[in-house]
């Protein structure tokens, strides 16, 4: 189709403006593919890299700093500790706690293991676009913004290594923009890790296993999951001098994760329905009554407190999928 120059003038502007939107089209799409093989190459980077350095951690307004060793050569062993208060010490095996010197304190570790199998699939959930170039721990960084398409995940910034690959800062971002975490190297070294670096000191103490199995049945899934959402880990886990099992479930859109924790609770046995945020991470528990008795499910993860309740309630009987949960802001 041609418009010579005495064509309309709005015949002129919807050329100009199909012009200049398909080539907007075609910028932003190729700002996604460019995002895409990126978080890719992020998900690479965090299987197969062996590194050490310094990172700060910042959640709520409250800092930490840490010193990490990380050797990835078949099996993937990673040694974190906690460089200021008091002292906090852990040493894992391909992903499986050894030692802890606070068995009951969170463990820090570097996001670098947020992108998960499903990464390929993230542009399904969220918007990906490369925001430019900048400085992490002294090298050379690519911006990513990565922005949920729903309520029910929330908003990162990832600064990648552009030489590795290997994300070197992480920012996670609400709804309304505030920032909830903060995870950045100040300092990293690339390559093989001395193995002495990787050994615990004495106030490490060993991890006593719990007896666990896999779960295969449906019969404990939520009703209701956000979308993009699958397990990734299912298993009955039992401690050592607890005669019941708790069922485990970890569910991951290949970013962002939870974890549903369902415990029987005795008949004398009394627990409160919970809800808790601290910084990006939300606990809802909910009480069920089923024919079989009473049971705990509770909800951990860093996901808005939204998508939790509605995971929460979809254990209960009377469940319905279309009604509005209404939370506190």
């Amino acid at each position: 189709m041609q418009f010579s120059a005495a064509a309309p003038g709005w015949a002129r502007r919807w050329l100009t403006w199909g012009v200049a939107s398909a080539a907007l089209l075609s910028v932003c799409s190729s700002q996604a593919n460019e995002a895409g093989n990126l978080l890719g190459r992020m998900a690479e980077s965090a299987r197969e890299q062996s590194y050490q350095g310094d990172f700060v951690y910042e959640r709520s307004g409250s800092f930490s700093t840490h010193r990490v060793w990380r050797q990835a050569e078949g099996e993937v062993v990673e040694r974190l500790l906690r460089t200021d208060g008091i002292l906090q010490e852990w040493v894992r095996r391909d992903g499986q706690l050894q030692c802890t010197s606070v068995p009951n304190a969170a463990i820090g570790w570097p996001a670098n293991t947020l992108i998960g199998a499903k990464s390929s699939a993230l542009d399904q959930w969220y918007s990906l676009q490369v925001l430019g170039v900048s400085r992490v721990a002294n090298r050379a960084v690519t911006v990513v913004a990565v922005k949920p398409r729903d309520a029910f995940r929330y908003a990162y910034e990832l600064y990648l290594d552009i030489d590795s690959g290997l994300l070197l800062q992480s920012l996670m971002i609400n709804g309304q923009g505030a920032l909830l975490e903060r995870f950045q190297f100040t300092t990293v070294d690339l390559g093989p890790v001395a193995t002495e670096r990787l050994g615990a000191t004495a106030s490490c103490l060993a991890v006593s296993a719990e007896a666990s199995e896999a779960v295969t049945d449906d019969r404990w899934l939520p009703a209701w999951l956000p979308p993009g959402f699958s397990p990734v880990r299912r298993e009955m886990r039992q401690l050592h001098g607890d005669d019941n099992a708790t069922l485990t479930q970890v569910f991951t859109d290949g970013l962002s994760r939870f974890t549903v924790f369902v415990e029987p609770l005795a008949e004398n046995q009394t627990a409160d329905d919970l809800r808790a945020q601290l910084g990006p991470t939300v606990a809802i528990s909910r009480r069920l009554q089923r024919p079989d008795g009473r049971y705990l499910a509770t909800v951990v993860g860093e996901v808005p407190p939204l998508a939790a309740e509605r995971v929460a309630a979809s254990f209960s009987m009377d469940f319905d999928p279309d009604a509005v949960i209404e939370t506190a802001p």
